[in-house]
């Protein structure tokens, strides 16, 4: 098991790559009790690949790239091939760092965002505030004091769990229901009928057929039918590697819809391809030959065309490390400097397995105000806590504000010593790209709390949970530890490098 900061490196697909390669080689896949578990953010960014929400994949978990597939989701979403051709030679260098540095360059003029915290992407002050300052935004949003609005010119208010209905899916493959309880605020919409709305009116000016593209109509209660959506995804998976059609074989049998069955089975997971098979509640396990006697299952024992694993072996050695990492380091510090024109120095520094940043080690060891004011000695690392869940909302409650009550930065207690920094004295982090202030927390009996972790010497570690906590405005955050993190991310993934960068210590 693994979070996603094992992703968030610029060679984190690699990281992942590595496990996968190691459990294979030792024959632990397929089996009860092993195997690679990705424990990304949930429950639903499994649905989100499931749709095909990243810009380069297809629903069911296939790429733009794959002609047979493709042909197949053109025809279902009731759209032209030629329109998925197009996307998929479409340029989207580096995801959410290159739209930002797009906005730099006025490649972007506008933004839509949707139910993620924008502001809390890396390299802040350089980068994600001063683009989303340039473009015109909209954004839709539950929470009236998000971080996004500050940044808004349009906002629209939109409902929450509780107040739709839907299905999400959790890493184990299980879809699930969730029930409305609650009817939404006046003026609030879910998602999904914003985003159907959406897509009527930009199909419309594209010169699309959006009553054949999307003939959903609202029900008496002013909404759309998630469950007929669903329906539609249901048929358009037949035949693909997350089959659930099965479900529709229970309908037309047991009399069923597709709610009740993921009601009563307390959810189903994916594939599910026959009738027998949803009506047990879905496939357990992946990958245990079972596959290849399914309907339109071509493959043997992994989805390959062999049914054999296809291996990728990721060699880093780490050569000329000073001269990549010096730089990459330039990002973030010199105007101009953009990410998606440099995109074959991260691939080189990603195949290497280097650094985006590197600490002037030589200068370990001095007290904090004899370090020259260019030099960034120690390893900072950022990371999730236990009592935090992702993003800075929850980090408001009050249970979690006396668990948490402030930023704090781990440190090695002869670290600590080194600098002349006793425990409980307040801090601030400099890193090439800005800074956050905190308080010291020295060894496991710190005054500072939670207190339980011990560092090793030249790492300090702080949350990146609060970065919003003590206030969203800009002006007045102290504790934004993403304003000091570097922007290089992954080439595949797109995932930054979030989790290290060299800092330098000063007492306040």
């Amino acid at each position: 098991m693994w979070g996603i900061g094992y992703n968030q490196h610029i060679h984190g697909q690699h990281n992942v790559i590595s496990i996968i390669n190691l459990l294979t080689l030792t024959g632990n896949l397929a089996k009860p009790g092993c195997g690679p578990f990705s424990m990304t953010g949930q429950p639903n960014a499994m649905g989100e690949r499931f749709t095909g929400g990243l810009t380069g994949r297809l629903p069911f978990n296939q790429p733009l790239k794959n002609g047979e597939h493709r042909a197949h989701m053109a025809k279902h979403w009731r759209v032209p091939e030629a329109n998925l051709i197009k996307a998929m030679k479409a340029k989207n260098p580096g995801y959410a760092v290159g739209m930002m540095e797009r906005a730099l360059k006025d490649e972007v003029k506008a933004m839509f965002l949707v139910y993620a915290t924008h502001i809390d992407l890396p390299d802040q002050y350089n980068l994600v505030r001063p683009a989303l300052s340039k473009t015109f935004n909209v954004v839709q949003e539950i929470y009236r004091h998000a971080p996004n609005n500050l940044y808004a010119d349009v906002i629209f208010p939109a409902a929450t769990w509780g107040e739709v209905e839907g299905v999400y899916i959790s890493s184990e493959r299980r879809l699930n229901i969730c029930q409305k309880a609650a009817e939404p605020p006046k003026g609030c919409l879910p998602d999904l009928d914003m985003v159907i709305d959406k897509a009527k009116e930009i199909g419309e000016l594209l010169g699309l057929d959006m009553k054949t593209v999307l003939p959903y109509e609202r029900k008496e209660d002013g909404f759309y039918d998630a469950e007929e959506i669903f329906r539609d995804i249901i048929i358009a998976s037949g035949g693909t590697d997350t089959d659930l059609t099965g479900m529709l074989e229970v309908e037309k049998l047991d009399k069923l819809s597709p709610y009740e069955q993921l009601a009563e089975l307390r959810g189903i997971q994916w594939p599910a391809p026959t009738y027998e098979i949803a009506q047990n509640g879905g496939t357990k396990r992946r990958f245990m030959a079972q596959e290849g006697a399914w309907k339109n299952r071509p493959y043997g024992y992994f989805r390959t065309k062999d049914g054999k694993v296809h291996m990728k072996l990721c060699r880093q050695d780490y050569s000329n490390r000073e001269a990549l990492t010096k730089k990459l380091m330039e990002f973030g510090t010199k105007e101009g400097l953009y990410t998606i024109d440099h995109i074959d120095l991260m691939v080189e520094a990603r195949d290497k397995g280097v650094t985006p940043d590197t600490p002037d080690e030589d200068f370990r060891g001095m007290a904090w105000d004899k370090v020259p004011d260019d030099k960034y000695p120690y390893w900072m690392g950022l990371g999730v806590v236990y009592e935090h869940f992702h993003t800075a909302k929850s980090s408001r409650s009050p249970t979690t504000r006396r668990l948490v009550p402030e930023m704090y930065v781990e440190m090695h207690e002869d670290d600590a010593k080194d600098l002349g920094i006793k425990d409980g004295e307040k801090v601030r982090v400099v890193t090439r790209r800005g800074s956050l202030e905190a308080r010291a927390q020295v060894g496991t009996n710190s005054l500072v709390k939670p207190s339980r972790n011990s560092v090793p010497r030249g790492y300090m570690f702080g949350p990146w949970n609060l970065s919003v906590a003590d206030s969203a405005d800009p002006k007045k955050n102290k504790w934004l530890a993403n304003g000091i993190t570097s922007r290089i991310w992954d080439p595949v993934s797109g995932q930054v490098d979030f989790k290290k960068c060299a800092a330098r210590i000063e007492k306040i």
